[in-house]
């Protein structure tokens, strides 16, 4: 028998990610983010709540994982959008060796926020 479905869940303050970003600036970005996760949010209006849902998204991609092999850095975990727009994880296959993750293992991903708090849930179909 497999594995169950993992799940991992998480919630993070706006403010926090907001005053991270603008006591640190460059440094606290390039240590969570990718650049395309930058260039994203920057291009939004509401640009803190994109960042904190991606923050969250990292956070909860890391409790489905359960521990394990291997560290993340935040920056292996990058949230991508399709072609509908959904948000998804991406995890290069390096990193998913180095960290113990199947090839074949699959996130599903949702994320919401507004003002103050930013939810992120991922499964992880191992």
């Amino acid at each position: 028998m497999g594995t169950p479905i993992q799940i991992g869940i998480d919630i993070c303050s706006v403010r926090r990610i907001q005053r991270a970003i603008e006591q640190h600036g460059n440094r606290f970005l390039n240590w969570v983010f990718t650049q395309a996760e930058q260039d994203y949010c920057n291009r939004k209006r509401n640009k803190y709540e994109n960042y904190a849902a991606r923050f969250a998204s990292k956070e909860a991609v890391l409790k489905a994982k359960k521990g394990g092999r291997g560290r993340f850095g935040f920056r292996k975990i990058e949230v991508v959008r399709g072609p509908n727009g959904a948000p998804s994880i991406h995890i290069s296959k390096s990193d998913r060796n180095l960290f113990g993750i199947s090839p074949a293992a699959r996130f599903e991903l949702t994320i919401t926020h507004e003002r103050e708090f930013a939810v992120a849930a991922v499964l992880l179909f191992p």
